[in-house]
């Protein structure tokens, strides 16, 4: 899942150190069906304007961890309680060379279906999406998107309904993926 673009970063050098954020990928049953929420960035004059990606943002002090700024976010975002998600674990972290993030994804259990609310100030929208469809080959798929300086490019997505996944969330989908497939040997 990882665009041609990010090539030109491998030896990458910061000009100033990376910001600390943390996204949860949260994990629930819905009749039968384990689902994770995602959620539409609002538009705003910012790299990652309308941008679906899994609730989550940058570390405040007052966090004292980055699991525990996946909680907050998540809560602040969606609404969902942090005293009522149960964290699994992380992968790995990832980079974001456009807005200089360090990203930790954290991977969590919620033992009720939720109810989201989201915060009209951070997000458009939130909707569920079916594990069962995440892991299908089917919707791996690509598309072009338009870069904040204007270029197009040919990148590598999840499809699901009308929404595309694309760069670091489906980055991060990819490893969270691959530890869960059946065909996984570790």
């Amino acid at each position: 899942m990882e665009p041609e673009t990010r090539k030109a970063f491998l030896n990458f050098k910061h000009a100033e150190a990376p910001r600390q954020s943390a996204v949860l990928i949260l994990l629930f049953e819905e009749n039968g069906k384990i689902k994770t929420p995602f959620i539409r960035r609002n538009i705003y004059d910012g790299v990652h304007s309308g941008q679906i990606a899994l609730p989550g943002g940058g570390f405040e002090v007052h966090d004292n961890t980055l699991i525990n700024t996946a909680l907050r976010e998540t809560e602040e975002e969606i609404g969902i309680a942090k005293d009522q998600v149960k964290v699994l674990g992380t992968l790995s972290k990832i980079y974001i060379p456009p807005s200089n993030f360090d990203v930790l994804p954290v991977v969590a259990y919620l033992e009720n279906t939720p109810t989201l609310k989201i915060d009209p100030t951070e997000v458009s929208e939130a909707f569920l999406v079916d594990l069962d469809h995440l892991v299908s080959p089917a919707c791996v798929s690509t598309s072009s998107v338009k870069l904040q300086n204007g270029s197009e490019i040919e990148i590598p997505c999840y499809q699901i309904s009308d929404y595309t996944i694309w760069g670091a969330t489906a980055m991060i989908l990819s490893e969270f993926i691959e530890i869960i497939s059946p065909n996984n040997t570790i």
